[in-house]
């Protein structure tokens, strides 16, 4: 009752960003999947490109989640579409062509999809951490996101944490925003699981279902919560893709500037990555 009546409270009109064709068998079971979380730069039809692209892999056995971060420059194979930057994926066919797209070049299988919008992303913070998500920044930050953002530890609000994990001009441009996004997620889940009291997951999950996009079936989203709280992660690792060493930056017409990478490298690592811990 608390999940619905939170979910019925948000005024959101988040669609279904092309989601309803997204293809899996999964059975709804807490044990082992891998779920495609997608930061969308539009809503509706206009969807947009895609514009963070992780896959969170969980283990129940192990009580270890894993972040898998697919660079969106990533020049690869649509199908149908030819060679395109990942992102493109979305753009093109929603979330059942980038599900298609990572599968054949990556080797990973998607059991499900969860998209946001960048204003979604911003209610879902505000409203899980009222007085913000504790992050330490490694240097002061203001090109491009309409705020200043200073070095060193602070709380960051909804809007302060959506420019944080998207800026990207410094030293380390894409790869540098990636590893904030990483050390956001991190944050998130760390400080939501201590923070957050037990009778609070039901309508919180409901909240943030109703800023989402997503095929997760109720009953799996709210046993994950629960699991979560009662067996707090060990930790999170993440993995950036292409691996370092295994690119080349390069620059085609009609695609601009793109990783050109070795997939069966970033294939080995991402299989690698995946299976350690496994008992």
């Amino acid at each position: 009752m608390q999940y619905y009546q939170a979910l019925h409270s948000v005024n959101a009109d988040f669609s279904s960003a092309k989601g309803e064709n997204f293809k899996s068998t999964k059975d709804p079971k807490l044990d082992d999947f891998n779920v495609l979380l997608l930061g969308s730069d539009s809503r509706g039809s206009d969807q947009g490109r895609s514009d963070s692209i992780l896959i969170l892999h969980y283990d129940s056995k192990a009580k270890k989640p894993k972040v898998v971060s697919l660079m969106r420059d990533s020049y690869v194979d649509i199908p149908n579409r030819g060679k395109q930057k990942l992102n493109a994926a979305y753009s093109y066919g929603g979330v059942e062509l980038l599900r298609e797209t990572i599968q054949q070049n990556f080797d990973i299988k998607t059991d499900y999809y969860l998209v946001t919008d960048f204003s979604g992303f911003a209610k879902i913070i505000d409203t899980a951490f009222p007085d913000g998500v504790t992050i330490t920044s490694d240097s002061e930050m203001s090109k491009n996101i309409g705020m200043t953002i200073h070095s060193g530890k602070q709380q960051m609000d909804g809007k302060t944490l959506l420019a944080y994990s998207r800026f990207r001009y410094d030293a380390q441009s894409d790869f540098g925003r990636v590893k904030r996004q990483q050390q956001v997620v991190q944050s998130v889940m760390k400080q939501g699981i201590s923070n957050i009291g037990i009778t609070e997951i039901p309508s919180l999950l409901g909240l943030i279902k109703g800023n989402i996009s997503t095929n997760i079936p109720t009953k799996l989203l709210v046993n994950m919560g629960q699991e979560m709280y009662f067996h707090p992660p060990t930790g999170l690792d993440s993995l950036t893709v292409p691996t370092n060493g295994s690119y080349e930056g390069k620059t085609y017409p009609g695609a601009g500037a793109v990783l050109e990478m070795d997939l069966d490298k970033n294939q080995a690592a991402i299989k690698k990555f995946l299976s350690d811990d496994k008992s």
